[in-house]
């Protein structure tokens, strides 16, 4: 596949924020022992409640701060992870040696799955970077072909509509940066507005973004052969009546954070 100036920008940037270590790129906490425990830690709203994970092949997208392969190949799934960034991979493998879990690990583009056959996976699992990629439809159309028939797809990503809300309050109230209706990237203002914060440490990673709509998402699955079973909004912590106005925990109680969906691939007569 051609090299594409967003992928390769956001790959060079999440290198950068993994060398810094930020919560998003290092595996924080610790999942409980038992089965039950292992797969509330990572499935904390059950959307695999009904689904086998012993012995199902699990291609995860992208790595986050590891855990969620790792337990996966707990539970007994042949795993695979792919992640644009070398530097997530080591973090994630480094995980899985000192747990004692063997998985296989992937450099790529989430854009161009060919490296796998067709129907190999039993559940695709992609948490949170979508949105760094431009083509989402190209994206699905490649989970769907990797995916057996009757396999299952989560997708966790941000939602289109605070996406384009994040660091906007201005004199009382929230401004987005862009239309709903533009599918270009949601742009920075400002150095702070692509600064990623956490306490003591800040790292400038001006990541490249799209807040892609439901329309986009849901017209994918559908044009992919792949039956959406539920679509969820939600944000990762209960409502905060006190939170201050235009802080990130103020916007996440008037609008959901992320979307989530689970489709099904058509099984054929």
């Amino acid at each position: 596949m051609k090299r594409d100036r967003v992928v390769e920008h956001n790959r060079r940037m999440w290198d950068r924020l993994a060398k810094a270590g930020i919560p998003y790129t290092r595996p924080l906490g610790r999942p409980p022992r038992s089965r039950e425990g292992m797969r509330r830690f990572i499935d904390p709203r059950g959307r695999l409640r009904a689904v086998t994970l012993a012995g199902a092949r699990v291609l995860a997208l992208a790595a986050g701060g590891g855990w969620d392969p790792v337990v996966f190949a707990k539970l007994g799934a042949a795993v695979t992870l792919l992640d644009i960034s070398t530097r997530q991979l080591r973090t994630v493998r480094e995980l899985a040696k000192r747990e004692g879990v063997r998985m296989r690990f992937v450099q790529g583009d989430m854009r161009d799955l060919s490296r796998f056959e067709a129907g190999s996976f039993d559940l695709v699992w992609h948490c949170h970077s979508l949105v760094f990629v431009r083509q989402a439809a190209r994206v699905i159309r490649e989970v769907a072909r990797v995916l057996a028939p009757g396999g299952i797809y989560v997708l966790s990503t941000m939602h289109p509509t605070t996406l384009r809300l994040y660091g906007t309050y201005r004199d009382g109230g929230w401004r987005p940066r862009t239309s709903y209706f533009d599918d270009s990237a949601v742009p920075h203002y400002t150095v702070e507005d692509a600064t990623w914060d956490f306490g003591e440490t800040k790292v400038y990673a001006p990541t490249i973004e799209f807040g892609h709509t439901f329309e986009t998402i849901i017209n994918a699955l559908s044009g992919a052969d792949l039956v959406t079973e539920g679509l969820w909004e939600f944000s990762p912590n209960p409502p905060d009546p006190e939170a201050a106005p235009g802080s990130d925990d103020h916007l996440e109680t008037l609008f959901p954070a992320f979307i989530e969906v689970r489709a099904r691939k058509n099984k054929r007569p």
